[in-house]
Order: C-alpha cells, then sequence, then structure tokens
C-alpha cells in the first residue's frame, strides 16, 4: 500500500472498536502491539493485514504515535475534560503554544472552527481548579466549559517499581517494540509482554494513540446530543450506525453533572463533507433528541509535560527518591 490519504474501510473501523474498551471509542486503549493476533482472530483476517494496515495508519500521518500513562489515580492523582471556546479560529495554533506550557495539561482534541478540548490532571481539585482558572485567562480565550472530571474504574493494585521502569521506558520511546522496551528495562520479553498486558487490561496503565484526522480523506466527526431517555440513546446510535456505517459510540471517561442530563456521543466518519447537513439533520429531527451538537475533528495533540511532572512527583515504591524518575521538558 502506497502512503497517501487513508480512506477509511470497515477493516479500520473494526480494528479501532478491537483497540479500546467494549467496542467504542474512550481515553484509554489497548496497545496493538499486544494484540495484533487477537485482532487478526476477532476480525477473520491474517495477521499480516492488521500490521499492514497500521502501517498504513503511521505512513499516512493518521496514527502519529503512541503515547503511554500511568492511570492518575493510581498515583493520588484526577483528571478533567475542559471545553475551550477560542475568539478565532486563527487564535488556535498560538493557544496550543501557550497551553502545552501549563502544568498539567495533557491532551487536546482540535475541531475545525473555534473549540478545543483539553485533558488536564492534578494532584487535588484546589490545583485542578486553580489550572483551569489560568487557562480562562489565556489570551483570545472567549469560553471555557468545565471541568468534568473522568470517571476513572477501579483498579486492582499499585505500580510497583518495576511497572514504572515500564512506564518510563515506553514514554521515552513509544514506537520501540517491546523487545527492545524489555531490553532497556532489563527484563524478559515474556515478563514485558506478560506484565505490561496486565497493566493495560486492569486499566493500571493507559494506552493512548495520537490522531492526526487531516490525514483521513474521509471527515470524521463527533456527534453529541441530549436526550429524553436511554431508549432514546440507543435508537439514535442505531440509526446513525445505519446511515452512516462507520461510527463507533464514544466511552469518554467523563463525569458528567446531573443537570446535564442523558447524552449520547459518536465518532462518525462521513463519505464526504457534503454528508455533514444531512447527518446534522437526521440527529435533530428524531423526537427523543432535546438537542444536538456535532463538530468536525481535527487533530489529537499530546503533552509530555503534565504526566512527567505527575511521575516526578511520586517516590518509587521501596523508598526510592523520586527525582530516579528523570523529567523531559515540555513539547507542546
Amino acid at each position: 500500500m502506497a502512503a497517501g490519504p487513508l480512506t477509511l474501510e470497515p477493516i479500520d473501523l473494526a480494528m479501532l472498536r478491537a483497540m479500546y474498551r467494549d467496542g467504542g471509542v474512550n481515553l484509554a486503549g489497548h496497545d496493538p502491539r499486544l494484540n495484533a493476533n487477537r485482532v487478526a482472530q476477532t476480525l477473520r483476517v491474517g495477521r499480516g493485514t492488521v500490521v499492514a494496515r497500521l502501517r498504513w495508519w503511521k505512513e499516512s500521518g493518521f496514527l502519529r504515535r503512541y503515547t503511554v500513562w500511568p492511570n492518575p489515580a493510581m498515583l493520588g492523582w484526577q483528571g478533567a475534560g475542559l471545553s475551550v471556546r477560542l475568539s478565532s479560529p486563527r487564535d488556535k495554533p498560538a493557544f496550543l503554544s501557550q497551553v502545552g506550557l501549563v502544568d498539567g495539561v495533557v491532551t487536546a482534541i482540535e475541531f475545525l472552527g473555534s473549540w478545543i478540548t483539553l485533558g488536564l490532571i492534578a494532584p487535588d481539585p484546589a490545583t485542578l481548579q486553580r489550572r483551569t482558572e489560568l487557562i480562562r485567562h489565556l489570551g483570545n480565550v472567549a469560553e471555557v466549559e468545565g471541568p468534568l472530571p473522568w470517571r476513572v474504574p477501579e483498579t486492582g493494585g499499585k505500580l510497583s517499581s518495576l511497572d514504572l521502569r515500564i512506564v518510563r521506558s515506553l514514554r521515552d520511546r513509544p514506537s520501540s517494540t517491546l523487545s527492545e522496551v524489555a531490553h532497556r528495562v532489563g527484563i524478559s520479553t515474556r515478563t514485558m509482554t506478560r506484565r505490561y498486558a496486565h497493566l493495560v487490561r486492569d486499566w493500571s496503565v493507559w494506552f493512548i494513540p495520537v490522531f492526526n484526522f487531516r490525514a483521513l480523506a474521509n471527515p470524521v466527526v463527533w456527534v453529541q446530543a441530549k436526550l429524553r431517555s436511554s431508549q432514546a440513546r440507543d435508537e439514535l446510535v442505531a440509526l446513525v450506525r445505519k446511515h452512516y456505517p462507520l461510527t463507533l459510540p464514544s466511552l469518554i471517561l467523563i463525569e458528567s453533572p446531573p443537570e446535564a442530563g442523558m447524552e449520547v456521543a459518536m465518532v462518525t466518519a462521513l463519505p464526504t463533507m457534503a454528508a455533514y447537513d444531512d447527518l446534522d439533520r437526521l440527529v435533530a429531527s428524531q423526537p427523543g433528541v432535546k438537542e444536538s451538537e456535532i463538530l468536525v475533528m481535527v487533530e489529537v495533540h499530546d503533552f509530555h509535560g503534565g504526566i512527567d511532572q505527575m511521575l516526578g512527583s511520586v517516590a518509587l515504591p521501596g523508598g526510592g527518591p523520586a527525582s530516579s524518575l528523570k523529567r523531559r521538558p515540555h513539547l507542546p
């Protein structure tokens, strides 16, 4: 396959579904380095087909890179989502450069237009609020919604010194094979694979793919709607999938406030940009939908400083100094 704009196909949707939890887009996924065989078996295709498709994701620029986070809750930290509207879409490059230097900002989803959704972490609610206020007062910020806390599932244990070494090595060289990571950590590939797979399954470590939707031939949109009932949610998801088969429900771990009511979100690949208005009318016309919004997804940005600061603030199990976890500079 030649590199170039990637036209999404059913196998891409199936692979994305296999990469995420419960068949929907989530904050964290499964590392395909662990699951290429399982994905191939699930899709009933050869492992080479899955590997080749992943290679094209990278060569086309759709999958920019991987990153790995320890679950913030495992280290006593908390995370939240923040929606930011800028005065103008032209302000986005400058804003992203600025916000990448704010302590605790770890990710951003850029949408077409003036909206950007941020992910940020902090050791306590007061610090989270201070960081939110700092972002609110950055230049050209017109509106801020949130923060909405991440709803993090429970994990089964604590991170050991070996676990932290694995995470650090994966973060330092995220494109390495697991055997290369094992060599740097000083363990066997079998031990590395087994331990890392357990950490990902247990939600102790989060695998984060960083996507660039500009590299796709298909426009990808974020569909969000407030609904009157859970039945309306199921009906809407089924209806959108019927008209636009390349649709995945969103399972982003955000704890919505009670006043937000019942909500549903989906990530949908459209055949062309001309289908945007048709999708908007389809969603808004459903009797169970109170209000809806559709945003065109542009790019995911990741910032290393927040996660590295969190790692550096935690003493190693067994009494090792936190400073032994070398920090890296912010990468806006």
